[in-house]
């Protein structure tokens, strides 16, 4: 595909992929799912990491330029950023949370860890834990049901402006060509049901300390 760095560019990522360390946590998922269009097996990627600069890092320094490339924002203003705000980002930062691509295979999903403890500490916990996760989960499945619908038809799936798209509401049976709404609400509540104990396990020392409990 034009412009897209391929994957065999990548360091290889198995089915045990983890990353946890005092940069980021993350995970490989396998979304597997029968859908209206068909069977689909994709792997997405889940992190929370400490701050902005971190969010370029998820596959490893040498992948940096791919992650910059759909992140919008150069690697260099990331750190400039948190310089600024002496290297403290839990009320301004620069990057809070973002679902995007790395490339056509890598379709990931990153938190500011420490940007959400704060917002926890000064509203409802559990709510804001569950609103982070519940749109990021929302985004993820929407990449993934873009890419493979798109794949079956032999199109480029972040072509024509990426990631639009208009969904059928999955009453309107008549309709054909489009993906059903119902698709996105089963991968959505999959993947909340998935990524809610690891984004608990994640965000827990990130929220240590703090007065302010949750039940996620």
């Amino acid at each position: 595909m034009k412009h897209i760095i391929p994957f065999n560019q990548f360091t290889p990522l198995n089915e045990a992929f983890t990353v946890d360390n005092k940069v980021n946590q993350g995970q490989k998922l396998m979304v597997k799912a029968d859908l209206s269009f068909g069977k689909i097996a994709v792997p997405v990627y889940f992190f929370v990491g400490p701050n902005s600069p971190s969010s370029y890092d998820i596959f490893g320094k040498s992948n940096r330029d791919a992650v910059a490339k759909y992140q919008g924002v150069p690697y260099a203003d990331a750190v400039a950023h948190l310089e600024k705000v002496n290297g403290d980002e839990s009320a301004d930062a620069m990057v809070a949370a973002t679902v995007n691509v790395a490339s056509t295979d890598h379709i990931y999903s990153w938190m500011n860890g420490t940007r959400i403890a704060q917002q926890c500490k000064e509203a409802n916990a559990d709510a804001l834990l569950a609103q982070n996760l519940a749109d990021a989960c929302f985004q993820l499945a929407n990449h993934v049901i873009c890419k493979s619908f798109k794949s079956t038809k032999d199109l480029d799936w972040l072509s024509d402006e990426g990631l639009t798209k208009e969904w059928e509401d999955y009453t309107n049976t008549d309709k054909k060509g489009m993906v059903t709404l119902m698709d996105l609400q089963v991968l959505t509540a999959m993947l909340v049901e998935k990524l809610t104990p690891v984004f608990a396990k994640y965000m827990a020392k990130y929220l240590a300390g703090s007065a302010t409990t949750t039940a996620l």
